[in-house]
């Protein structure tokens, strides 16, 4: 191995050359511990807010005018997992962060979303394994309040986990996606 240019390179071992290259990727040098300090180890992440709109920016527009839409389409700037109802719906009823982002996300496909009864409701799986692995939120457009739906049939075999007020609860099936009165 040759470093630098020039008239004189400097020839080194190969073994030379990989412990120079995996000290300069570490970004230390051997023996300098002066560097590394003690992982904390009683961090307590912040609590999460209920979001509110940005001042100046109510959101007007009904939430019957996302039927038909995907998710993430946005109906006069604002797209359906960003609006102050549902976003503080799922808030709300779902403690479980991993799976509001779960829901929230852009991991899997989605269906356009639907009237379920008198709510407006979001439905999304897992791609390539949609029957065993989905979710699906509503949000009752009158008050606010929320149902979130998530199925996963290697922990809950033909079950679903439901949210809303108090305890998750299991009810029988995937979750819907499509409307239907509930």
């Amino acid at each position: 191995m040759h470093i630098g240019s020039g008239a004189a390179p400097i020839t080194l071992s190969l073994r030379a050359g990989i412990a120079m290259l995996a000290m300069a990727v570490s970004g230390c040098s051997a023996g300098d511990d002066s560097q590394q300090t003690a992982a904390v180890t009683n961090f307590t992440p912040p609590a999460t807010r209920t979001p509110t709109p940005v001042a100046g920016q109510a959101q007007t527009t009904p939430l019957t005018a996302y039927v038909g839409k995907y998710p993430h389409d946005a109906v006069d700037g604002v797209d359906f997992f960003d609006r102050t109802e549902v976003a503080g719906g799922l808030l709300a009823v779902v403690d479980d962060a991993r799976l509001r982002l779960l829901i929230r996300g852009r991991s899997g496909p989605q269906t356009p979303i639907f009237q379920r009864g008198r709510r407006i409701a979001s439905w999304g799986c897992e791609a390539h394994n949609c029957g065993d692995h989905n979710w699906m939120v509503a949000i009752d457009p009158a008050g606010g309040t929320a149902q979130a739906c998530y199925h996963d049939a290697g922990t809950m075999r033909d079950q679903s986990r439901w949210y809303a007020d108090g305890a998750p609860v299991l009810r029988p099936g995937a979750c819907p996606s499509e409307g239907n009165d509930a």
